[in-house]
């Protein structure tokens, strides 16, 4: 109940409108909150295929840096006893020419009475602007992955868009990632991913589908049930 309680508080506080920055400060926020049939992460379904709701706050600077926290309601089944995930992150974004660098560090938080499932992560990402379309890379690595050992996540994907009907941009995204984990008995994995996304001012709309090849008989992964072929659609705003 403290867990629930927690994970609705940050969401709640977080989707609250903030005061706006003077046009002449180099810091700004940027708040938002979002909506999905369920919460898919990395091909795993992190809310045993019900829906979510998530809030993030990030304060940002000029120069690039930022910082901030996200939080939403997640279900790694009965063993982890959770239902809340609060990250905390800060880092560096900023293009130079046509490509866009973002290094930064993520505390990812899971209250549980039962086991630790906290652990930290470092990333690195760049996007190409191509003109039309965009390529992106990037890469998560954890040094206390919370089942043991270390983990690496590499991905990449491409923005196509499609269309504008309307002032309303539709654009598609595709993504492939591969999960490395030192710790064997987990055993690594692949994931896909494709999403149609229409964005009209502040608001996004999304419909994805995503598939892992995790074969539950054989993986040591917590959510490895939950790694199967799935359709979602999201909805989210920005303040």
């Amino acid at each position: 109940m403290k867990q629930r309680i927690l994970a609705l508080a940050c969401v709640a506080s977080i989707g609250l409108p903030t005061v706006a920055s003077a046009d002449d400060d180099p810091w700004h926020w940027s708040p938002g909150a979002a909506v999905g049939t369920e919460y898919v992460w990395r091909g795993q379904s992190l809310t045993d295929g019900k829906p979510s709701i998530s809030g993030e706050v990030k304060l940002g600077h000029e120069s690039g840096a930022y910082t901030g926290i996200w939080a939403g309601n997640i279900d790694l089944g009965p063993q982890a006893d959770t239902n809340a995930e609060i990250d905390y992150f800060f880092g560096w974004a900023k293009p130079i020419g046509p490509v866009n660098i973002n290094t930064g560090y993520l505390y990812r938080q899971r209250p549980s009475d039962t086991q630790s499932l906290d652990f930290q992560e470092i990333t690195a990402s760049a996007t190409y602007n191509l003109g039309i379309t965009r390529l992106g890379a990037g890469v998560f690595y954890s040094w206390d992955y919370f089942q043991g050992g270390r983990s690496t996540y590499y991905y990449t994907n491409l923005r196509v868009p499609i269309a504008k009907p309307h002032g309303v941009e539709v654009l598609a995204i595709a993504t492939v990632g591969h999960y490395d984990f030192t710790n064997s008995a987990i055993g690594d994995y692949s994931n896909a991913e494709f999403r149609v996304i229409a964005i009209h001012n502040s608001w996004q709309y999304s419909v994805g589908y995503s598939d892992t090849n995790v074969d539950p008989a054989t993986s040591g992964l917590l959510t490895r049930n939950e790694c199967g072929p799935r359709w979602r659609a999201q909805i989210l705003v920005a303040f």
